[in-house]
């Protein structure tokens, strides 16, 4: 046995890359990386299928890459689907890997494939490092190229690629060169062609050591990743259509590594997670990021989806059940021997009162009330303030008004001016579901 051969055996079983009986779909260029992981698939007696993308971006060059293919395939009697793709618009990197993916999942789906494997190996690893680190990374990105990441595993990246270029060689495989490889116009190739050779004149040895280095950076990542899951599981919870963080548990400045992993799924920086971590304590201050708003309120972050809150104005002119933006309100008539306190989010009225029709709203800036049991007015934002509502729930809250006079609070308390009294005799009862 080759002894490339031997190692992706073993790579293969000690990372648990493929199950037994597991159908698996190779994602195959035709070029060198992909030809050697086909050529090994079909040693290991695996059962698997080709899929190749033709982006046209070669021309005939690229449809010799599908011939070439098809030819392998057919002589080895292996399934293979083939498509073409348009990238006349936009990255054509970008649009050709999302393109590439989307139909590997088409195809995993319609064929009951396992698993998708690529080709990709320690020099890739490498550089996608080496590109990580030229523009700024976190944790995940010093860790190169991940074995496996949900569906799709990298079965040879435990090999550089002048091994896999010595295995073609000794069992005499055909592949195809792709001549875009050769240009220094992507950064990739920059790396590849002019960067990394002057490492390699640093250290002969140096894509043996990164195979260490790589494999202590991922399991140092798999510590932060698994201490990070577990602050989520105890401090991070639902709040309406959002999330709330608690803070209590940051006590040393390597908090700060943790706070921006815990964020980054919200488009949170390291450089903004820096800020956040500097202005805990305080209240009030926001950090907008892409489709999130991030507020700071004392020793919490409220996590929200951005955009504009949508206001709130209903006119009740009856009893019935009304809708509030994600939210209703039920609107009864009943005596006040059925009158039972307790829910805040319930609240009675003396119908005399509280009269038809009525309006339920978003508060506004400038709004007054006499909050039950108080002799003045106050105004709903000092109140709030009063309550220590965050600033990201303040925006939800809802009142309802009558002829100009703040009625009700929602969810918090009633005016006193509209209160049950031993003379009321009918009795508006309100339900709120937020």
């Amino acid at each position: 046995m080759h002894s490339l051969q031997k190692q992706f055996h073993d790579f293969i079983l000690s990372n648990h890359l493929v199950k037994k009986g597991e159908k698996i779909l190779l994602a195959v260029s035709g070029g060198l990386d992909s030809m050697v992981m086909a050529h090994l698939f079909l040693k290991e007696e695996i059962p698997f299928a080709i899929a190749h993308c033709n982006f046209g971006l070669r021309g005939e060059e690229s449809d010799d890459d599908e011939a070439f293919v098809l030819d392998w395939a057919d002589q080895h009697n292996v399934n293979c689907y083939v498509k073409g793709f348009d990238l006349s618009s936009g990255s054509i990197q970008l649009a050709a890997r999302n393109a590439r993916y989307s139909w590997f999942n088409e195809l995993v789906l319609e064929h009951h494939f396992d698993k998708i494997a690529t080709a990709h190996h320690l020099n890739d690893s490498l550089e996608t490092l080496l590109l990580n680190l030229s523009r700024g990374t976190g944790i995940k990105g010093v860790s190169g190229i991940v074995i496996k990441n949900n569906q799709i595993i990298r079965p040879l990246l435990f090999a550089e690629k002048q091994r896999l270029y010595d295995y073609a060689m000794d069992n005499d495989l055909d592949w195809r060169e792709d001549s875009s490889n050769q240009k220094v116009d992507y950064d990739r190739n920059l790396l590849r062609h002019d960067v990394i050779p002057d490492f390699l004149k640093l250290n002969p040895s140096m894509f043996k050591t990164f195979g260490l280095t790589l494999e202590r950076l991922t399991h140092a990542s798999d510590i932060v990743h698994q201490q990070v899951n577990e602050l989520k599981a105890r401090h991070l919870t639902v709040e309406g259509s959002g999330y709330r963080l608690n803070l209590e548990w940051i006590n040393k400045p390597s908090d700060e590594l943790m706070l921006a992993e815990l964020l980054a799924p919200y488009g949170v920086n390291y450089v903004t997670a820096k800020d956040i971590f500097e202005a805990r304590g305080k209240s009030g201050k926001s950090f907008p990021v892409k489709d999130w708003l991030i507020t700071l309120d004392r020793d919490v972050i409220y996590i929200d989806q951005a955009g504009e809150e949508k206001k709130v104005e209903v006119s009740i002119g009856s009893a019935g059940e009304y809708g509030l933006n994600g939210g209703r309100i039920l609107v009864e008539q009943i005596t006040k021997k059925d009158v039972v306190f307790g829910d805040a989010d319930v609240a009675h009225f003396d119908a005399d009162k509280l009269r038809y029709p009525f309006v339920i709203r978003s508060w506004e800036n400038g709004d007054r009330f006499q909050p039950l049991g108080m002799k003045g007015e106050k105004k709903v934002s000092d109140y709030l303030i009063d309550e220590k509502i965050p600033l990201a729930s303040k925006k939800k809250v809802l009142v309802i008004e009558c002829n100009g006079k703040i009625a009700w609070v929602v969810g918090m308390r009633i005016a006193d001016n509209f209160k049950l009294t031993e003379a009321s005799s009918s009795v508006i009862k309100l339900t709120f579901y937020g």
